[in-house]
């Protein structure tokens, strides 16, 4: 009598088209079913996993199945909100079994932060990237968690900030650093130069509804490695450090005390930008400084605006193309101009065509909602 076959038997390819049938919840607990049948799972998700998202497709025990399995090919765990909350089981899988976990985030609140702590603490070898959500007091003992990870390399703070957020400095081998304050009304003052004075390879930087200071005593500082600056709703009444190889600059309704402040921030660090985005009221520059962020931006190949307080002319735009021509700006390599107020956008659509060359502008629009045009 030959002998009784069972699906445990068959090859994993054939497995793998089984598994293609069913819907995740049923993959997950065929999995749990048999080892052979969790190592097929593991073969049919490949890379599926690779980014783990905990949420309510799965209970949390199928969750910790899909975690026993695929654990070594785990890179991302998100648990930032958009789904369940903070699960001690789920955390304590992830620091069993995926040991090439790079990158997380976290909701953390006053309830479960001795929990992150500790999350952050066992996975603080292979961990690059970190980005916490914050709400409460829980800002200072996690991010004081932070500073022992060794290889962190990008960190992303949204919430409360405290004294202790000076203590990023001590992350010496961060290339990439977000804070956000979570409050509209109140802008916490930060010394961004104290802050980043030791971040000797942060490549990008943003900041979010902040008041920005500089030590009084200090003369002109060089952020000598920064490539992006994204600078949201902040307050900066001092001139910002030189960023010689800055290369995207994104401004969003920021407050100055000095108007031209920005535009000679610009000016000055123009060389290398090739990407920039400016929303701000009142406007970053007029129709001058327009001209000259052209002049000292060679390389600029987008530019998202509004032209608010910019009066559009044909004399005007063709001095614009002239000096696009000037930069190097080609057919083949244009200017794509985003313009995000409509009458401004339809007004100078109808001009460049009537310019010496007009395909150095690949012009578009953008609607953001707060056209009132």
């Amino acid at each position: 009598m030959e002998d009784e076959r069972t699906i445990t038997d068959l090859p994993v390819e054939v497995l793998d088209l089984i598994f293609a049938y069913l819907y995740l919840p049923n993959k997950v607990g065929l999995a749990a079913a048999h080892e052979k049948l969790g190592k097929a799972f593991a073969f049919h998700s490949r890379n599926q996993f690779k980014k783990l998202t905990y949420d309510y497709r799965l209970r949390t025990e199928s969750w910790l199945v899909v975690i026993r399995e695929c654990g070594p090919k785990i890179e991302e765990f998100d648990c930032c909100g958009g789904g369940l909350c903070w699960n001690d089981s789920i955390a304590q899988a992830i620091t069993e079994y995926c040991c090439n976990l790079e990158s997380v985030k976290i909701l953390v609140t006053t309830r479960n932060r001795e929990s992150v702590n500790d999350f952050l603490l066992k996975m603080k070898n292979s961990l690059m990237s970190v980005k916490l959500k914050q709400h409460e007091s829980s800002s200072v003992i996690t991010l004081n968690s932070v500073m022992e990870l060794p290889n962190l390399k990008k960190l992303a703070i949204n919430g409360d900030l405290h004294e202790n957020v000076y203590n990023i400095g001590k992350l010496s081998g961060l290339e990439r650093l977000t804070i956000e304050y979570k409050y509209y009304y109140t802008y916490p003052t930060i010394n961004i130069i104290t802050l980043c004075d030791s971040l000797c390879n942060l490549r990008a930087l943003k900041l979010k509804r902040i008041t920005l200071t500089l030590p009084e005593e200090a003369p002109t500082r060089i952020w000598y490695n920064l490539e992006s600056l994204k600078l949201f709703q902040c307050v900066f009444p001092t001139e910002l450090p030189d960023c010689p190889k800055l290369k995207y600059l994104d401004l969003y309704y920021n407050k100055c005390t000095d108007k031209d402040q920005i535009l000679k921030f610009i000016v000055k660090n123009g060389k290398n930008i090739d990407t920039m985005y400016e929303k701000c009221s009142p406007t970053t520059f007029d129709a001058d400084g327009l001209l000259q962020l052209l002049r000292n931006c060679p390389k600029l190949r987008f530019l998202f605006t509004r032209l608010e307080d910019i009066k559009l002319y044909l004399g005007y735009v063709s001095s614009m193309v002239e000096i696009l021509r000037e930069n190097g700006v080609t057919r083949e390599d244009p200017l794509q101009l985003v313009v995000c107020r409509r009458i401004k956008w339809k007004w100078i659509r109808r001009l460049i065509p009537r310019t010496s060359y007009p395909e150095l502008i690949d012009l578009r629009y953008f609607n953001d909602g707060a056209d009132g045009s």
